[in-house]
């Protein structure tokens, strides 16, 4: 019968005289990407060993010696080679057997490059553990297996490696203080537990270490035995019954309204996450969401919560988080209506106005590049190059600036050129402090009656006839709701409208009133403290007046002789200025309030020289003290 297990090749070179002085004889060795057969049998030559090779010994390798070596050396030099390329010599007695590295655990033989397999008991350390750093130094094909029932480990390599691992595991399977234990609690939560030992900063700087296992309600710690027992101790105190089931807080909420918040806190006490977080969910869904309950006391501002102690913890938290200190911004405007011609001189002194500050307006009808040119540089404010390069601008769209912010003053000074201006016609000065994200709304104006229906009767019944009638504001209105981010921009969504009443029913010979109505309605960027143009709403009034001397300008015939017609068109441009001023804490607030005050008592009291001035010096010294004190 015919065997095709293995082809084996015997190299029958017998341990004559010759050989074994050959071996004691010193060689240079130089195999440059020799076939593996081919030095197999030059090594079988030079030691005078039997190898045995096995078929699926293939491969070439490379051996190179730059001095002299013996034969010793170079069958050592060969059994490491046969070990990179994945081969594996095994002595058996006189024959050395040639095999792939995973076939040899099944072969017997003895010596240093033997395989062996050796069972190694571990007494202090996890062999688990230890089974990832021994692969590390152990060879390519070799085993190494852990028993966590037993804490054994089992590896396979040649017998130099087994040894090496030996020597590893006895240094490093020592007893440690640092030992895992795992603690169960019956009351407290486990989240609980990590919070309160969070507080306590010396005994993690010491080294203990803590996990909590919500799921199962226990907690891991590892470190010294002194620390554990401590900690322990501590939980013996804290993991005692609650003398109540559930908890119940009033929460007192100082800026945010209890109202808004009560649909966010059900959300969130609906959330897995959130409860889980808690210690009062086993992760399959399994809670009491029931139990839990928020209710609004809207005349004291405050959210009533009941709930399982862990959970109120947690709430609070995210309540403390919510109620926090707004942002004010305080708003000013001047809503004018100018003439054209005043809308474009005005336009340069915006422009000019604060040399410093770099005023700007951007967006304009007809604005010629050399104007940004002309408005950046050093400029007279009256220089008739500015006057030249603004002669075309026809009406502001939008436009932006630093107005002279300091001390208020820059709007004081906008409104008393708009009102010493018979061209220009200040319709409102409105300015309200509003909180980040609320909306501020001024109205200014007269409730004027418009009539909707009426009611006649078409025979002589006692019925009288009646009008229905329904009271509109005609005026201004300005709703600004401000956004404030977290450096110095404000973000501005802006809604204004004017209305006015044209004439009577009588004189346009209408059923009622007329009203002309302008709204601007936007969303704008501004620099805290820089000011916005809203404009460009061009209107037209067209007069029509005729006079006459009385009783002859009505004759025929000769009546045109005494009376005269006239056509006037006026044109006006209504502008809205706009500036934001943040106010994150009452300091800025007291500071601002002075700012304004001392601006109104030094424009409107004092008299150079004079006993008023005297006066507005003593009341503005007296309104700082009380703003100190506040």
């Amino acid at each position: 019968m015919k065997q095709n297990f293995f082809k084996i090749w015997v190299l029958g070179v017998t341990l004559t005289y010759s050989a074994f002085s050959l071996a004691q004889e010193q060689a240079s060795i130089n195999f440059r990407d020799a076939d593996i057969n081919t030095l197999i049998e030059s090594v079988a030559e030079i030691t005078g060993k039997s190898f045995v090779v096995d078929p699926r010994v293939r491969g070439n390798v490379t051996i190179i010696a730059p001095n002299t070596i013996d034969a010793d050396m170079l069958y050592q030099a060969f059994l490491s080679a046969l070990q990179v390329q994945g081969f594996q010599a095994v002595e058996d007695g006189a024959i050395v057997r040639i095999v792939p590295f995973n076939q040899a655990f099944g072969v017997m033989g003895g010596g240093d490059n033997e395989i062996e397999t050796r069972l190694i008991k571990v007494e202090y350390v996890d062999a688990q553990g230890l089974a990832p750093v021994i692969r590390q130094v152990i060879s390519t094909n070799a085993r190494v297996q852990a028993f966590a029932e037993s804490n054994y480990l089992v590896v396979s390599d040649i017998r130099s490696n087994v040894e090496e691992v030996v020597r590893m595991i006895e240094i490093m399977d020592q007893p440690s203080e640092a030992e895992i234990e795992v603690i169960n609690l019956e009351y407290i939560s486990a989240g609980e537990a990590v919070y309160i030992v969070e507080e306590l900063q010396q005994i993690q700087e010491q080294g203990l270490s803590i996990v909590e296992d919500t799921l199962n309600n226990r907690i891991i710690i590892s470190g010294p035995s002194t620390l554990r027992a401590s900690f322990r101790n501590m939980l013996r105190v804290l993991d005692i019954p609650n003398e109540r089931e559930s908890g119940v807080e009033v929460i007192n909420l100082n800026y945010a309204k209890a109202i808004n918040l009560k649909p966010i806190l059900d959300s969130i006490m609906q959330s897995e996450t959130f409860l889980m977080s808690a210690g009062e969910s086993d992760g399959e869904g399994s809670t009491s969401q029931g139990s839990y309950r928020v209710e609004v006391d809207e005349s004291n501002n405050a959210l009533v919560i009941a709930a399982p102690p862990s959970v109120l913890r947690e709430i609070l938290e995210v309540i403390a988080q919510l109620d926090i200190r707004k942002p004010q911004v305080l708003i000013e405007a001047v809503i004018a209506e100018i003439s054209q011609d005043q809308a474009q001189r005005l336009s340069a002194q915006l422009i000019y106005a604060d040399q410093r500050a770099g005023g700007y307006l951007t967006q304009f009808d007809n604005l010629l590049a050399t104007i940004i040119g002309v408005g950046s540089g050093d400029v007279d404010f009256n220089s008739d190059a500015a006057a030249g390069a603004l002669g075309s601008v026809q009406g502001a769209l939008i436009g932006g600036g630093n107005f002279d912010a300091n001390e208020g003053r820059g709007f004081g000074l906008l409104i008393q050129a708009l009102q010493t201006d018979t061209r220009t016609r200040v319709l409102s000065t409105p300015s309200i402090v509003t909180l980040d994200n609320e909306e501020g709304y001024i109205s200014v104006g007269t409730e004027v009656p418009f009539i909707t229906g009426s009611f006649t009767s078409s025979n002589n019944s006692a019925s009288n006839p009646f009008q229905t009638i329904d009271r509109e504001t005609v005026g201004i209105e300005l709703t600004v709701t401000p956004q404030v981010s977290e450096g110095s921009l404000v973000r501005l969504s802006i809604q204004q409208k004017s209305s006015s009443l044209l004439a009577t029913a009588a004189q346009l010979g209408t059923a009622d009133v007329v009203t002309a109505e302008r709204e601007i309605t936007t969303n704008v960027l501004v620099e805290d403290g820089e000011f916005l143009i809203l404009g460009g709403l061009m209107d037209d009034q067209y007069d029509d007046t005729e006079s006459r001397v009385p009783f002859l300008g009505s004759m025929p015939l000769i009546g045109p002789l005494f009376r005269s017609t006239s056509n006037g068109d006026d044109r006006g441009v209504l502008m809205v200025f706009i500036r934001p001023t943040i106010i994150r804490d009452s300091e800025s607030a007291n500071e601002l309030s002075a700012s304004r005050f001392d601006y109104l008592i030094s424009r409107d009291l004092s008299v150079e020289d004079g006993v008023e001035g005297e006066e507005a010096t003593r009341f503005s010294e007296s309104l700082e003290e009380i703003m100190e004190q506040d």
